[in-house]
């Protein structure tokens, strides 16, 4: 028994030198004890906002009557060339899973502090249309959502939603732009979503029009209600917004 524990050691040693664990986020190596990305990087991510925060950013970006979704939640704050964008490039483009998984694990964790998410019993993935699928080789926010699925002992749906149509990429979308583009591009295709209290995940969120998209289509097939969560969270800028709405209009329906 000893020999063959030596021997592990030496190939977790070898292993470590022809292909050392890497932080996603500034390249540095990953000790032993860290997983995912370096607590260096770990300690400069900024918190996103609380839920409630969050859900009065969708109703100004969205408009209060437009918002299919009850609550909204995310980790971090999305900085252009910051930490959290290396992280979530990581996930989306150089096959880091794993990553993602971890990333939805804290995202789990860090929703068990807030009420808004107490009911939810299921949690799907926001789908990636086919051809994307095949050339990343997986979706990204599946990772993140059985991340989340695994943390808080809930229901993974993973088949639950299809992309309709091969939708633009949002990032350099006005707001507007942004709702038409997603427009009745999701599918309810599979799993009992039938009076469930849905989580809808995906990996960053800016204005919500495609997590919206999708809580409204998960509605119409009878969901009783959806919230959604991300990593990260993309602020908005003032041509990210609608007209201002009154305080008194925002919160929790």
């Amino acid at each position: 028994m000893r020999l063959l524990s030596c021997i592990a050691r030496i190939a977790c040693d070898l292993l470590d030198v022809l292909a050392p664990r890497l932080c996603p986020a500034c390249e540095g190596l990953l000790h032993e004890s860290e997983i995912g990305y370096c607590d260096a990087c770990r300690a400069s991510l900024e918190p996103a906002p609380f839920p409630r925060d969050l859900f009065q950013e969708l109703v100004g970006a969205l408009g209060r009557d437009e918002l299919a979704l009850t609550s909204v939640g995310a980790l971090y704050s999305f900085t252009q060339d910051g930490p959290v964008q290396q992280l979530v490039h990581a996930v989306k483009y150089l096959g880091c899973y794993d990553l993602g998984v971890s990333l939805g694990c804290e995202l789990g964790n860090a929703l068990s502090a807030f009420a808004e998410f107490d009911r939810i019993d299921a949690v799907v993935p926001v789908p990636l249309h086919s051809a994307r699928r095949r050339e990343r080789g997986y979706n990204q926010a599946e990772a993140i959502a059985r991340g989340v699925a695994q943390s808080r002992t809930l229901d993974l749906l993973p088949d639950a939603m299809t992309r309709a149509k091969h939708t633009r990429s949002q990032t350099r979308l006005g707001a507007d732009q942004r709702v038409a583009n997603v427009r009745q591009a999701f599918r309810v295709v599979a799993g009992d979503v039938d009076s469930r209290h849905i989580l809808l995940c995906d990996d960053v969120c800016t204005t919500g029009a495609t997590l919206n998209a999708c809580a409204e289509a998960l509605l119409a097939q009878g969901a009783h209600s959806v919230a959604a969560a991300t990593v990260a969270k993309d602020l908005l800028t003032a041509g990210q917004r609608c007209d201002p709405l009154p305080t008194a209009l925002y919160g929790l329906s």
